[in-house]
């Protein structure tokens, strides 16, 4: 029942935040003291629950429904704690043990009210397709149509069809100046370039979505141009990218193009206002060992979709393949800096190791050949949260995505690289079960919302390994920091909770004179060492999960980018 109840109250109930509906006394409660953090969506019914209370709170707390005012819940709240990486002292609240579906808000002596927050099965639904949705708001080369963009639609900007070889790119066939054509993908991240590095995890970690929840993927409406098609929206949306990502392997040697941009980033304008000459920059070995990899996950993962989508498997199996071997090849063209007079982002990556191994494993699995291991060792594996230069739990993870994988592989090598994984689930729970505001998180770099999003990715998939439930109560701590249970009482997604964040930076969401970004897009967060992009006056605190602005221009810590919201997507469908 609550679905209907959560529906016909809607998120602007939620969104008012505890001074609507509540006394004046109330209200002014919540503005002369720091409020309770919980949440800002919600908790499923039978999960862990706990809302994180400032030291000026009594250790009494109580749990009210939003709609009748009465409460229907008190408890104690633990000892207070210092959590160091805020500089702030707690209590932790844990209401596990209240299952009653509805909308609620924490309340007690000393604290402002909680934002309110829904109890229930189905809470996260509407986030699971609006933070999906985001991708295709994200679409270049095509039309965002009022249909399904809404308020956000705008014209078709950078067709790429007449895209520059780059003389850092050029070969023996295809020479500088020489024209290409590389239509569709997404946009990056703020700006309007397109990255195979970054692509390449991004669709990596939504593949892998669509094979662990494919009965949750069908469901999912995301109201997008190919939503009467037979297929998933979700794989849809992801082929959008993907096959953008083929156009960028050249069909000559099989090397794959680092990324797709103008020269220079430009400034805070709509996408069909840019002009700049586009180019394809140099190809890398961590471009086409990414390529590979994810053409490989993919190749596996479409299989099941081969009336809808017949031969595409085999495309991208031959790309891989072709990839891998011009890697064997060139086994150290680095990027690690950009050519003379080229300043987009760089994703340079001067350890790549990871990237061999998660290619390697990932052949693997497409192929069964174990020899894509042959001059692979164990030293060559990271155990460490996935990020763009990160790769190798990638490849692990999709190992252990299924029991019969196993045999696969040397028993030996198996149990290395799976036991290595589960020590890593370990440190992270461990982290989790100390935490004074019971999160897992422990370092903020540049995008630290999407370190909370992927170690959330390594503990579901150590859940669905072992089946120990303490990791998917980790995991699910994750998601609560995101939404809300931090110590900054931001939900960090846009467009949901009593306080989202706003003002991401965003070329389109600055230049669109919308009020209001577009919802779904997970902010990049708190950063240990932000600034640069703003007078470091307006950064208040040097605590690592304090250094954040909800801010225009603020890049360091409130830009969005498609690699973040791949790894809140997966969390969130994971959790469904």
């Amino acid at each position: 029942m609550l679905k209907k109840t959560f529906t016909a109250l809607t998120f602007a109930a939620l969104l008012a935040g505890c001074s609507g509906g509540v006394n004046n006394n109330q209200a002014a409660q919540n503005a002369d003291f720091e409020r309770i953090k919980a949440d800002q969506i919600g908790y499923q019914t039978n999960t862990a629950k706990i809302a994180v209370i400032p030291e000026t709170g009594s250790e009494d707390f109580e749990i009210v429904d939003l709609v009748s005012q009465k409460t229907v819940y008190s408890g104690k709240a633990s000892e207070i704690k210092e959590w160091e990486f805020s500089k702030t002292k707690v209590r932790q609240a844990d209401f596990s043990d209240f299952n009653q579906d509805g909308i609620y808000f924490l309340k007690c002596k000393g604290a402002g009210d909680s934002y309110p927050f829904a109890i229930g099965e189905g809470i996260y639904d509407d986030l699971a397709i609006k933070a999906m949705k985001s991708y295709y708001f994200a679409r270049c080369s095509q039309e965002i149509k009022p249909e399904y963009g809404g308020k956000y639609a705008r014209p078709a900007a950078h067709p790429d069809d007449k895209i520059k070889v780059h003389k850092s790119a050029a070969g023996p066939k295809r020479k500088e100046g020489d024209i290409i054509s590389s239509p569709g993908g997404w946009y990056d991240a703020g700006d309007y370039n397109k990255y195979i590095v970054n692509s390449s995890i991004s669709v990596w970690e939504i593949l892998n979505t669509i094979e662990l929840y494919p009965d949750y993927c069908k469901k999912l409406n995301l109201n997008i141009p190919e939503s009467k098609n037979a297929l998933p929206d979700i794989l849809d949306e992801v082929l959008v990218n993907l096959r953008w990502m083929l156009t960028m392997q050249d069909p000559d040697d099989g090397g794959v193009y680092h990324k797709l941009t103008a020269l220079g980033f430009n400034g805070m304008i709509m996408p069909h206002e840019d002009t700049d000459e586009r180019f394809v920059i140099k190809k890398s070995t961590t471009a086409a060992l990414d390529f590979a990899a994810v053409c490989a996950k993919a190749a596996r993962v479409i299989t099941k979709y081969e009336s809808e989508l017949p031969k595409l498997s085999d495309t991208l199996k031959k790309a891989a393949v072709s990839a891998w071997k011009w890697a064997q090849k060139n086994p150290e063209i680095l990027y690690d800096k950009n050519p003379e007079g080229v300043l987009t982002g760089q994703y340079d990556d001067r350890e790549i190791r990871d990237e061999f191994t998660w290619a390697a494993l990932e052949m693997v699995l497409l192929t069964g050949d174990k020899n894509y291991l042959k001059n692979i060792s164990e030293s060559d594996f990271a155990f460490k949260v996935p990020s763009w230069d990160s790769t190798s739990c990638l490849g692990i993870a999709s190992v252990l995505n299924n029991p019969k994988n196993a045999e696969k592989f040397d028993e030996s090598f198996y149990n290395f690289f799976k036991d290595g994984f589960i020590k890593l689930a370990d440190g992270i729970l461990k982290n989790y079960e100390n935490s004074a505001y019971a999160t897992p998180l422990t370092f903020f770099p540049w995008g630290s919302n999407s370190v909370a999003a992927n170690q959330g990715l390594i503990l579901v998939t150590a859940y669905n390994t072992t089946g120990n439930t303490k990791y998917l109560e980790a995991a699910q701590a994750d998601l609560h920091y995101i939404l809300g249970r931090n110590p900054l009482d931001y939900c960090f997604v846009t467009g949901f909770g009593g306080k989202p964040v706003k003002y991401v930076h965003d070329r389109r969401t600055v230049a669109d004179g919308i009020d209001a970004p577009v919802a779904g897009y997970l902010c990049g967060g708190p950063y240990a060492h932000a600034g640069g992009d703003v007078p470091d006056s307006l950064y208040t605190s040097t605590a690592p999960a304090m250094r954040y602005l909800d801010n225009h221009n603020s890049y360091t810590t409130n830009e969005i980018a498609i690699n973040w919201n791949s790894a809140l997507v997966f969390l969130v469908y994971a959790l469904h």
